[in-house]
C-alpha cells in the first residue's frame, strides 16, 4: 500500500480505537465496580459502619435493617455496604483505603469471609483482573505489592493497563456476548433460575470442587500455620490505625454447605487456628455460618436473599450492640 493511502487507514483505525475505548469507559462508568467508584467518593463522613467483602455480604447484609436494630443507642448508627461480588481480598483492601479517606470516625469495619479466603494467597494474574477484580488496575501500586511484590515493573504495566478501557475492561464487551448466547442457546428449553447475580447454578462454583480437596487445603493451612494474606492484614491494621474494630464475620451458609464442608474435622481445627490467629492481631471473629437455618433464606448455593439478609442483619445488630454497647 503506498504511503499516501496508508496514513488515511491508520488514521481511521485510530479513530475507530478511541471511539471503542471511550464506548467501553463509558460502559464501565455504569457497571457495578463503576457505580461503587461513584459511591466511595460521596460516602457521608459520619459513617460509622463499614460492611466489606464479596457477594456474600453483598446480597447478606441490609444496612438499613442493621441500622434500624442496633441496640442501647438512641439514634440509628449510619451504616454503609461496600461491598462488591466477584472480588478477593485484594480488592476489599483498595475499597477500604479509598472508604476510610471519607470516614471521619468510623467505629466498626466488618468483613465478611467463607472458607479459606482469609489466609489465601492474593492472585493477580492476566486472567484473574477482569469483571469486578478489574478494579485493581485503579490502584496499579498497592495491586502489584500484593501480586508481584519484589517487581519494578508490574505497578507500570498495571497502571498502563488501567488507562486503555479496551484492555483493563476487556470482559465487559464479552460479557454481554456471553448473555446473548445463553439467551439464543435457552430458545425453547426450559428457563433456569436466576437472581439478581445471574444463573443461580453458577454460583455453586464458589465452593470448592469436593469435601477431600476443602479438608486438604484447611489441613494444609492449619499444619504450615499460614498467616492472614497480605491483603486481610492491611484491612486489619487500615481499621486499626483510624481507631475502629475490625470483625471478620463467618458469613451464613446453607445447611449443604455446612454438612459437606464444615462438619469436617479439618475445618473445625481450621476454625479454631483462624480464631487464634484473630486474637494475635486484635480482631474479633464472629462464626456466623450456621444462623440463618432456613433455607428460604437463601436465594442459591451461597447467597442470602432479600428477606433473608434482613432477617441475618437485624440479628447481628443485635448480637453486636448487646456484645458491644455504645
Amino acid at each position: 500500500m503506498k504511503p499516501k493511502r496508508l496514513w488515511p487507514a491508520i488514521a481511521v483505525l485510530f479513530g475507530a480505537l478511541v471511539v471503542y475505548n471511550g464506548a467501553v469507559r463509558l460502559m464501565a462508568s455504569k457497571s457495578q465496580r463503576g457505580m461503587l467508584l461513584q459511591e466511595l467518593a460521596q460516602i457521608p463522613p459520619h459513617t460509622e459502619f463499614i460492611f466489606l467483602g464479596n457477594s456474600l455480604i453483598e446480597a447478606g447484609v441490609d444496612a438499613a435493617a442493621f441500622g434500624s436494630s442496633w441496640q442501647n443507642s438512641t439514634q440509628a448508627p449510619s451504616a454503609i455496604n461496600l461491598a462488591l461480588g466477584g472480588t478477593s481480598p485484594a480488592e476489599h483492601s483498595f475499597i477500604l483505603q479509598r472508604a476510610l479517606q471519607r470516614v471521619e470516625h468510623p467505629k466498626y469495619v466488618i468483613y465478611g469471609f467463607f472458607d479459606d479466603q482469609l489466609t489465601s494467597s492474593a492472585q493477580g494474574n492476566w486472567s484473574d483482573l477482569v469483571g469486578n477484580r478489574a478494579l485493581s488496575y485503579d490502584f496499579p501500586k498497592q495491586a502489584a505489592h500484593y501480586y508481584s511484590p519484589s517487581s519494578k515493573v508490574r505497578p507500570l504495566e498495571l497502571g498502563l493497563i488501567g488507562h486503555i478501557p479496551m484492555l483493563g475492561e476487556r470482559s465487559m464487551l464479552w460479557s454481554r456476548v456471553e448473555l446473548l448466547r445463553r439467551a439464543i442457546g435457552g430458545i425453547g428449553l426450559p428457563g433456569q433460575k436466576t437472581n439478581r447475580y445471574g444463573r443461580a447454578q453458577d454460583f455453586a462454583a464458589l465452593e470448592p470442587k469436593d469435601a477431600a480437596t476443602f479438608q486438604e487445603r484447611c489441613g494444609y493451612t492449619v499444619r504450615e500455620q499460614i498467616d492472614f494474606s497480605a491483603p486481610v492484614r492491611d484491612i486489619i491494621r487500615n481499621t486499626q490505625e483510624h481507631g475502629a474494630t475490625i470483625i471478620l464475620l463467618e458469613m451464613p451458609l446453607p445447611s449443604r454447605h455446612r454438612e459437606l464442608f464444615y462438619s469436617s474435622t479439618a475445618w473445625q481445627e481450621m476454625k479454631r487456628y483462624l480464631q487464634v490467629r484473630a486474637t494475635e492481631y486484635h480482631a474479633v471473629y464472629l462464626s456466623a455460618s450456621a444462623w440463618a437455618t432456613n433455607e428460604n433464606w437463601f436465594q442459591d448455593a451461597t447467597h442470602l436473599s432479600e428477606s433473608g439478609a434482613q432477617i441475618f442483619s437485624r440479628k447481628l445488630a443485635f448480637t453486636l450492640s448487646r456484645t458491644n454497647p455504645d
